[in-house]
């Protein structure tokens, strides 16, 4: 295989990994999705993530790969019963003091390792342990070995392990973030209740509202956010010092960055609008010609580098050529094509084929998209637009979501003086028919 190949090959896996570690704030099942992954890709015998517990600062495992878990915490706490070790806790310990990526070709004739004990009990060969470092703070490390080969590992494959850490770790700390955030919400929750028993129930269920919306609010905010994505390539990028990525694929990954920071500006803009429609005041629109040939294409190309990499879609784009020119609040129907589209994306955990379709109508234009998911029920889509309103169905308990995207959607259509709907079957996919008026009506005068 060629190095350029070979460089495609970590790439790909690189992104792979990313995805991974954004799919769920669920730590442990990140984790170990994530090993199996990095054990697989570099041919490892066995692997395992260690995290250092902030209150003792002692190492825990956390997901493991060809190794008992059982096993691994006696190694890690010296409790052998065969005196036989089953890990090497020296290259583990110097990769925690120095910060920095540990890697030996042998390790049982390494000058630094060959004489310790360990090393010899354990039969350790390659090996390669990186740190998961964040904000200056080590984290845990990265571990994968073999016993039997040597020269399993290179330089190249502790660059790659280096780059996935520091998105693992950036994930970590947002999966502790949460963790501290759902407790701190369970007990204003509990305090939520108390104060239900001492007043009317309009009182509780308002401060109920308002806990959901500063929680959802914060998690949409700093959490699903896609700076773990943009960090991680911006590193993988600063560490190409010998240009070894090539110019397709900083391409690509300055294309990704671009389409993570657009996604996080949505998001953003998500966020402050439904705090302006909770708090009672009117959204303004900045109406202004636009294309929207342009702009559906540049949301089909973003959509394509955050969410295809682990979903067997298919996405086609249809633009009559006649397409005319509309006045719009072009940053509103961005966040009303992107959240229509990503549902579209989300809610098709199977694959199919994603179609966007936009041709001109009498007064304006329409925008189809269509899907082959999970569909609906009529009664479920009676109720789709509503605030908070989430399909009560066992398939989409994994998938996240806030409740917030296709309400906040409806009012960015109506704002525009436009309309939107939804046909669906249950089973058989959905098709969402968005209608933008060529115009804006001018406000009357008094």
């Amino acid at each position: 295989m060629s190095e350029n190949n070979t460089d495609s090959g970590y790439l790909r896996t690189l992104l792979q990994l990313g995805a991974t570690l954004n799919v769920t704030l669920e730590l442990n099942q990140v984790l170990r999705i994530a090993i199996d992954q990095v054990v697989q890709f570099v041919k490892a015998e066995r692997g395992f993530i260690l995290l250092v517990d902030s209150a003792t600062n002692k190492v825990w495992g956390h997901a493991t790969h060809g190794i008992e878990p059982h096993s691994l915490e006696n190694a890690l706490n010296g409790r052998d019963t065969q005196n036989v070790p089953q890990i090497s806790r020296t290259i583990i310990e110097e990769a925690l003091r120095d910060r920095r990526a540990v890697l030996s070709t042998n390790a049982m004739e390494d000058p630094r390792f060959s004489a310790r004990t360990s090393v010899q009990l354990s039969q350790v060969r390659s090996v390669l342990c990186v740190p998961l470092i964040a904000q200056a703070t080590c984290l845990g490390i990265v571990y994968i070995d073999n016993r039997m080969k040597v020269g399993n590992f290179d330089e190249h494959d502790a660059e790659m392990l280096t780059a996935f850490a520091n998105q693992a770790a950036v994930a970590i700390q947002n999966a502790r973030l949460y963790d501290n955030l759902r407790k701190g919400s369970d007990e204003r929750l509990k305090l939520q209740q108390e104060l239900h028993q001492k007043e009317t129930q309009r009182v509780a269920l308002e401060e109920a509202n308002k806990l959901k919306t500063e929680f959802v609010g914060y998690i949409s905010h700093e959490l699903r956010n896609p700076l773990t994505t943009i960090r991680g390539y911006v590193q993988t990028m600063a560490a190409d010092t010998e240009d070894t990525l090539g110019r397709q694929l900083r391409a690509e990954f300055y294309e990704t960055i671009e389409a993570e920071a657009d996604r996080m500006l949505t998001m953003i803009n998500e966020l402050l609008d439904s705090s302006r429609l909770e708090a009672g005041r009117p959204l303004s629109l900045n109406a202004r010609p636009i294309q929207i040939r342009t702009l559906i294409e540049r949301l089909a190309r973003a959509q394509k580098f955050y969410k295809f990499w682990t979903c067997n879609h298919t996405m086609t784009v249809e633009i009559d050529p006649s397409l005319p020119e509309i006045e719009a609040d072009e940053d509103k129907v961005l966040q009303i094509v992107s959240n229509v589209l990503s549902n579209a994306i989300k809610y098709s955990p199977a694959g199919g084929v994603i179609g966007i379709k936009a041709a001109p109508v009498e007064g304006g234009i329409q925008i189809v998209i269509s899907d082959q998911g999970l569909g609906m029920t009529e009664e479920q889509n009676s109720k789709l637009f509503g605030r908070y309103e989430r399909i009560d169905r066992e398939e989409i308990k994994a998938i996240s979501g806030t409740g917030l995207g296709l309400y906040l959607t409806r009012h960015l259509v109506e704002l525009h003086h436009g309309t939107i709907s939804c046909e669906s079957k249950n089973g058989e996919g959905s098709k969402f028919i968005i209608f933008l008026p060529a115009v804006q009506p001018k406000p009357e005068s008094d």
